[in-house]
């Protein structure tokens, strides 16, 4: 774990604007490096969890399989009723694992987002038709041309509200990484950049509804998507790898959260996987543990560098 290694990252995955701006240095000590791992989750009836299993773990850097696994096992659940019994649940998981530099020569991670999704049968790409929300059209946003010249990429999460007609009734950016460095107003023009193209083009998407089984019965749907800002040539990160990016501020939702789910989470929502499929978070699974924040001691988890 080498303070040079942290550095390569950094300048290998996010590209670094002139010194020269005023007010980089902040931006260089906000970077963080990330990865989405994905898999599912069972809750016992007591709200412990039964057991887990991660998708690909053959493709994880073993320090963090070991990191989830010891802090999974921490975890309690509001407990799962089924007709007012607590029953064995079982739901699609997606975390968030943050790794940053507390110390000039000592790097640290902790899981930081999580997402439990509706239904885990729809991830595994087995949901029955008509039974699950899909995406019906989905065009993606254009990219802002000035921010392509410039080589400017990062990640929006939006979330959207979704009623019986298959339509966006509402929607709101809760979310902006970037992966360029630069001063606190570059920063901000490059944020609200993406996210007015993502909210131009999420507003003319369309889904099909679900018509049979529970989800049928829902007079809306919150879905939360990631939408990727990424120039051909640049190459994105694969699953297992670690990603390079300056977190963004999270936005609060002009919704209630009563008409959501409560989930204790309460994240930014970028632990939610970018995949062709709407991501609905499952209401049931309301995580009591608090996850770990910037700043929280963690065992050291290896270099997040590449090699």
């Amino acid at each position: 774990m080498k303070r040079s290694a942290w550095w390569l990252l950094m300048v290998s995955a996010v590209p670094v604007l002139a010194i020269a701006h005023g007010g980089i240095d902040a931006a260089k000590r906000s970077v963080e490096a990330s990865m989405l791992v994905t898999g599912e989750i069972a809750v016992n009836p007591d709200g412990s969890v039964y057991g887990y299993s991660l998708d690909h773990r053959d493709k994880l850097p073993p320090d963090v399989v070991n990191l989830i696994g010891e802090t999974l096992t921490d975890w309690k659940f509001t407990p799962v009723k089924v007709d007012g019994k607590p029953e064995l649940a079982k739901a699609f998981m997606s975390l968030r694992v943050v790794a940053y530099q507390d110390k000039p020569t000592h790097f640290v991670a902790a899981v930081e987002g999580a997402e439990f999704g509706n239904d885990a049968a729809l991830y595994m790409d087995s949901c029955p038709p008509d039974e699950c929300l899909t995406y019906a059209t989905k065009q993606p946003p254009a990219y802002p041309l000035d921010l392509a010249r410039d080589g400017v990429s990062g990640t929006v999460y939006v979330e959207l509200k979704v009623n019986r007609q298959g339509r966006v009734a509402d929607l709101a950016v809760r979310q902006v990484d970037l992966r360029m460095l630069g001063d606190e107003t570059e920063l901000a023009r490059w944020r609200a950049s993406l996210a007015q193209a993502t909210v131009a083009a999420a507003r003319k998407w369309t889904f099909h509804i679900p018509l049979k089984g529970k989800a049928a019965q829902q007079s809306q749907w919150f879905v939360t998507a990631p939408v990727n800002y990424v120039m051909a040539v640049a190459q994105t990160a694969g699953y297992g790898s670690w990603d390079a990016y300056v977190p963004g501020p999270i936005y609060p939702m002009p919704w209630s959260q009563s008409d959501v789910r409560q989930n204790a989470t309460g994240g930014s929502g970028d632990a939610v996987p970018d995949s062709g499929t709407p991501f609905i978070a499952d209401a049931r699974f309301q995580l009591l543990t608090p996850l770990a924040k910037s700043g929280a001691a963690k065992p050291p988890v290896g270099n997040p560098g590449p090699g």
